[in-house]
């Protein structure tokens, strides 16, 4: 290794460890790092105990992962449009025309990129190559969109904009996260109320409206506050989670979440009433999930119980005794 390459190398370390500042910023520019594969082992740890903080930022970073991938491919020849090639190319060499001998230059060598970019970071380039990644990668961003929003019927192939519903989109959120704070050190790190009282107070100042305290009295010896902690389920600005450990009649370990929010109003559920949620990621998973709204605050349980144990499980949350279903 030269000494170039080594100060060049030292350099780089130093700005990643840099973005370790929970900015939401920082934390995008770290996951970009680490699906370039650029993190050392030790980064990679830092990294990992940031996104326990951050659970939502998993997702980003597959689709970081997949966009380099659908990035590769649509470089490789001939996917690459002539116009677009002048174009980059005359951003990049700076002349803002597209005739130049130096952006002809520069197209190619973001052309040959498919390779190039295996094997060395988006963060060595100059602040124009850069730009031209990004401009590329809105391309294969809006070509992936496309290609994966193409259905058949009758008449060929009709262009559809797929939306994930709200309840799978919380529900995915909900059990994962749930799962994620089963295991004990993911909890310990998130979970810095231990106290329910002081939880549910703690929430509700922050959320500036009264948090309904799970009733626990008649149920200590089956029911066990573990703890809460900050979320952010989503559409909701922030939340809590609280975790619960319960057992049921048989003595089976029964894991029970609630995660609470100001209500984002994304669904339009009765006061009186607690709904059974359709979510496939938590039916496949086993879990029930229920929802409710209750003074402007939305409430979203995912419980391991069984149906029979479900119905106690949810007077303890002090959800509504009528059940609908979204």
């Amino acid at each position: 290794m030269t000494h170039e390459q080594s100060h060049h190398e030292h350099a780089q370390d130093a700005f990643i460890d840099a973005l370790f500042d929970e900015s939401p910023v920082n934390i995008a520019a770290l996951l970009r790092a680490c699906a370039d594969g650029e993190l050392t082992p030790e980064q990679c740890t830092r990294l990992g105990d940031l996104l326990a903080e951050h659970p939502e930022a998993d997702s980003q970073h597959q689709f970081e992962e997949m966009l380099r991938a659908c990035c590769k491919t649509a470089m490789v020849k001939p996917c690459c449009p002539q116009a677009l090639r002048d174009r980059v190319g005359a951003i990049v060499a700076g002349t803002g025309e597209a005739a130049s001998s130096d952006a002809d230059g520069y197209a190619d060598r973001i052309e040959g990129a498919g390779t190039y970019t295996t094997k060395r970071s988006f963060w060595a380039r100059s602040p124009m190559m850069a730009i031209a990644a990004v401009l590329l990668l809105s391309v294969a961003g809006v070509l992936i969109w496309q290609s994966t929003n193409l259905i058949s019927s009758n008449n060929g192939l009709i262009p559809q904009i797929g939306q994930v519903s709200y309840p799978e989109r919380v529900g995915e959120f909900v059990l994962r996260e749930h799962n994620r704070c089963c295991v004990e050190d993911a909890a310990d790190r998130k979970f810095t109320e231990r106290d329910i009282a002081s939880a549910v107070s703690h929430f509700s100042e922050q959320f500036q409206r009264p948090v309904t305290t799970p009733d626990l009295s008649g149920h200590a010896d089956r029911v066990e506050f573990y703890g809460g902690g900050a979320c952010h389920v989503p559409m909701t600005t922030h939340s809590a989670h609280l975790r619960f450990d319960a057992t049921d009649a048989s003595g089976n370990r029964i894991a029970l979440s609630l995660f609470i929010a100001p209500d984002p109003g994304e669904l339009k559920m009765d006061e009186n009433v607690t709904y059974s949620v359709n979510s496939k990621a938590c039916a496949d998973a086993g879990v029930s999930l229920f929802m409710w709204v209750n003074d402007g605050i939305q409430y979203v349980l995912v419980s391991e119980a069984t149906d029979e144990t479900c119905a106690i499980v949810r007077s303890i949350m002090n959800a509504p005794d009528q059940l609908d279903s979204i």
